[in-house]
């Protein structure tokens, strides 16, 4: 197949599996299941994806991008701190509040004890390159004197906390819906701008 035919074929199955995962959880999905619901061959899956886990992973990977696009974009610009800071809480509160990301959180939960394989790939592919590069903006502005950040590990998880408060926890558990555009851009604006009162240097 055509990499110009595949790179959608590739998303229409990835949209499937997630919501397959949704559905059944990590350990009742199958491979043959997500195959047929997405009109296509299990040799197909295997010989893209490998097998279950690494299908899983391409889902956490396609979503850790969309959100270090965001970030990534403004490393090195001149976009203001508070622009970038939002632009950075929109996409990764619209990630992580998400059916989708909701879904892949709960199945690592769930076999976090018997079988930590998801939850191992859900840090390593997706949380920690989105990490890692929120750090590099912190300490990049750090550096240059826009911002005051000693521990940026620290300052990350400050901006988180902003940024969901425990909206995160409250959607795993079922209590709330995915929030509207409004109340996520209230969210990544109201987080940018608190943070700034916390690390703004002095004059």
């Amino acid at each position: 197949m055509k990499k110009s035919s595949r790179t959608p074929r590739r998303g229409h199955i990835l949209d499937v599996a997630a919501n397959v995962l949704a559905e059944r959880g990590y350990r009742d999905t199958t491979m043959l299941e997500v195959a047929k619901r997405a009109s296509a061959s299990k040799e197909t899956l295997y010989a893209w994806f490998g097998d279950k886990l690494g299908l899983f992973e391409a889902v956490i990977r396609r979503n850790a991008v969309r959100v270090r696009v965001a970030l990534n974009g403004h490393l090195d610009s001149d976009t203001s701190v508070e622009t970038t800071l939002t632009d950075f809480g929109r996409a990764l509160a619209t990630h992580l509040l998400c059916d989708n990301a909701v879904s892949i959180n709960r199945a690592a939960i769930a076999e976090a004890t018997s079988g930590p394989a998801l939850a191992h790939s859900l840090g390593r592919v997706g949380r920690e390159p989105i990490r890692r590069a929120f750090v590099q903006y912190l300490e990049q502005c750090h550096a240059c004197g826009l911002l005051n950040v000693e521990d940026a590990d620290e300052a990350v998880d400050t901006f988180l906390g902003l940024l969901l408060g425990d909206l995160q926890t409250r959607r795993l558990l079922g209590f709330v819906d995915v929030p509207c555009e409004a109340d996520i851009e209230g969210r990544a604006t109201r987080a940018a701008r608190n943070f700034l009162r916390l690390h703004t240097p002095f004059p």
